[in-house]
């Protein structure tokens, strides 16, 4: 039996502790295309093969059967992806045309992005420090790949569908917006003072206050901030964190969201407070 226990610490970058080879319903398509990557990139690296050839062959069907790109994962790809990582490190492994010549053939099969994209994700995760990383994602933006999770399936049922409206974020942001109006409006206030005007405090915070307010209203107005919410909630695939700003003199019912990290759409609706729709799928 073949079991990943424990998780990497990037979001969804590892296999289930509950998913096992010997029952694959008990693991997700995305549990699936990870084991199926960690077992090629060890043989195609020079390390031992983590899988038996029936299990190997009962992990191709199960990834056949739902229709994953996966089983056709090439030498190549995991070559290409070997490469970029040592060069993000510094290191390369490859001469500079070789790395070109692999470049070449993963821009020529541009329809197998999400399969590299996959792979640069997760490796490049595992094996880089922060900042290699960041080079890695900017060098592959050049061939126009976009480093996510974009391989692997991601559903509603798994993580919550639920936003939260987050009214801290809100006032700390109309706070801001506030704080040099009003400052401004204490000037008169302050200038008194110094020419040895006595005004009464009241009257120097008061007209401070109401012409901060004033002047906020119509910076708002001409920004298009007013009636802001900001809702927050879950990614459905790489369950990292949605931030979605709504606002103007009519929000919008619902907003289309693209996740930062693993690149999924989601719909998200203000009213419902609700994702419910992610990588094509609604929400039950």
């Amino acid at each position: 039996m073949v079991v990943r226990a424990e998780p990497e610490a990037s979001p969804n970058a590892s296999i289930s502790s509950s998913c096992s080879i010997d029952d694959p319903a008990s693991c997700s398509l995305a549990d699936l295309e990870m084991m199926y990557i960690d077992s090629l990139w060890n043989y195609y690296n020079g390390g031992a093969f983590t899988l038996s050839d029936e299990d190997y062959d009962r992990l191709r069907e199960e990834l056949n059967w739902q229709g994953s790109g996966f089983p056709t994962l090439r030498r190549y790809e995991v070559s290409f992806v070997s490469a970029a990582i040592s060069y993000a490190r510094g290191e390369p492994v490859v001469t500079d045309e070789e790395y070109e010549d692999l470049k070449r053939k993963v821009k020529a099969a541009g329809k197998r992005d999400d399969v590299t994209a996959l792979l640069l994700y997760t490796k490049g995760q595992e094996l880089l420090e922060p900042d290699q990383y960041a080079r890695l994602k900017d060098e592959m933006a050049k061939l126009d790949i976009d480093v996510a999770m974009r391989g692997a399936t991601c559903t509603l049922s798994k993580t919550s569908d639920v936003l939260e409206n987050d009214s801290g974020t809100v006032f700390k942001m109309y706070a801001a917006l506030a704080a040099v109006p009003t400052a401004i409006g204490l000037v008169p206030y302050l200038a008194a003072a110094v020419f040895g005007l006595d005004l009464p405090p009241a009257f120097g915070l008061g007209f401070a206050a109401t012409f901060g307010l004033a002047i906020t209203a119509k910076i708002v107005d001409y920004t298009s901030l007013q009636n802001a919410e900001i809702l927050k909630g879950q990614c459905p695939c790489c369950e990292n964190e949605i931030k979605q700003f709504f606002g103007g003199a009519e929000p919008a019912a619902t907003m289309t969201y693209k996740c930062q990290v693993c690149g999924t759409e989601s719909v998200l609706d203000r009213k419902a407070l609700k994702i419910t729709e992610a990588g094509g799928l609604k929400s039950a």
